[in-house]
């Protein structure tokens, strides 16, 4: 039933994948992850805005302890999970600061052979889908996630196959131009979790145990990122844009989408079409940027305040009441806080349930796994069974493989 609710949603939600921009999403693979992060390399100078989204497998595991904020709870949760898992897709789609794509006719790029790249790939690409090395039986994750990307059309046989190894992706990224920099611009949604996968891939191991020190690597890696939910939300909830009043067409925009607060509920409150499949990261990262620049027009009169709204991501800000499980273990809901802290469903998508609404993994009384750190094994140790048929951490019907 999951399955088929998961393809009716990205059925729904897919670009009918016509046109010149059907070939614009380049899939990267381990045997030309060298060649299309050159290209990049050359290409980030003329295009320095990266509308970007992730997919990964699932949420498995809940932090048990003491959180001095709800904050403090939804970091460690992410922390505990991003820890535990494997990235499994990244899309990132390259814009100038008007707001441009690369060309569709092949152009040179400063470092690349230009007859090369041109006789591989016509038309050029805007979009790069990495592919990462995810196996199901070695690797951890949650099975109704897994569904769900399967149902989206990702082929993890290949990913096992010919899968990135996310090491020599970092090892590519710390060179690549595209991080480490003040005058490149990250777009994303929700992105918490999104951006905790590449941080850890670039560290080559585990995020930090305090919130601070991961704020301080995440600002040297990524120094100008915006959160279009957040930005959003700040705009719905105060009724401003850029310290000053909300346009009508702002109000009316805002008001319409109401509660909803996905990135197809948004995409489609401002009519922007999809090119691709939904939860495949390239479409995904495509849709982002597009919605971020119609957002800047529409809402934001063009222009975003820095000092309001960069650096801001969705499910790390602000500050909400003491959130403490001791000897009870319990998570909190995360539907409360300030900035409304939520973990994402599953993959960091939505999926629907058979009246339509998104659904959210359960955090009720099941028995939760630690976050892991250096305390010693045992009652509230770092974690509790998490092999199939274990209680402790499973959520939706969590597999850890054979291997």
């Amino acid at each position: 039933m999951q399955q088929q609710q998961a393809r009716e949603a990205a059925r729904r939600t897919s670009g009918v994948g016509k046109g010149p921009m059907k070939g614009r999403i380049r899939d990267v693979w381990r045997t030309n992850l060298a060649q299309e992060m050159q290209v990049l390399r050359g290409l980030v100078e003329k295009y320095p805005y990266i509308s970007m989204d992730t997919e990964f497998p699932g949420i498995v595991a809940r932090p048990m302890g003491a959180f001095t904020t709800k904050a403090d709870y939804h970091y460690q949760t992410l922390r505990c999970n991003v820890d535990l898992l494997k990235v499994i897709q990244l899309g990132i789609t390259l814009f100038s600061e008007d707001g441009e794509m690369p060309p569709i006719q092949p152009i040179d790029v400063p470092g690349q052979p230009a007859s090369t790249y041109q006789n591989n790939l016509i038309p050029f690409p805007c979009t790069w889908q990495f592919n990462f090395q995810f196996s199901k039986e070695k690797d951890m994750y949650n099975q109704d996630s897994i569904d769900f990307l399967a149902a989206a059309g990702l082929d993890l046989d290949l990913h096992d196959q010919n899968g990135i190894d996310p090491a020599e992706f970092g090892a590519f990224m710390i060179s690549s131009g595209l991080v480490l920099l003040d005058d490149v611009r990250w777009i994303s949604f929700h992105s918490g979790y999104d951006f905790g996968y590449l941080v850890k891939i670039m560290l080559c191991k585990p995020l930090p145990e305090d919130e601070t020190e991961y704020r301080k690597l995440l600002s040297i890696f990524f120094p100008a990122i915006y959160d279009i939910k957040y930005m959003v939300k700040h705009a719905q909830r105060n009724q401003i844009a850029n310290n000053s009043p909300l346009s009508a067409a702002a109000a009316n925009i805002l008001t319409s989408l109401g509660q909803k607060s996905g990135l197809q509920d948004l995409a489609d409150e401002l009519n922007i079409k999809r090119v691709g499949t939904a939860h495949q990261a390239g479409s995904d990262s495509l849709l982002t940027g597009k919605i971020f620049w119609d957002v800047r027009k529409s809402i934001f009169n063009g222009t975003i305040d820095d000092e309001k709204y960069l650096g801001q991501v969705w499910g790390l800000n602000g500050v909400g009441s003491p959130a403490s499980t001791t000897g009870t273990g319990v998570a909190p809901s995360g539907h409360g806080g300030i900035e409304g802290h939520t973990t994402p469903n599953l993959n960091g998508a939505t999926i629907y349930s058979s009246n339509g609404t998104p659904s959210t993994p359960n955090t009720t009384h099941t028995g939760l796994a630690s976050t892991p750190n250096h305390q010693v094994q045992g009652n509230g140790g770092v974690m509790g069974s998490l092999t199939p048929g274990g209680g402790t951490g499973v959520f939706g019907g969590f597999r850890f493989g054979k291997g």
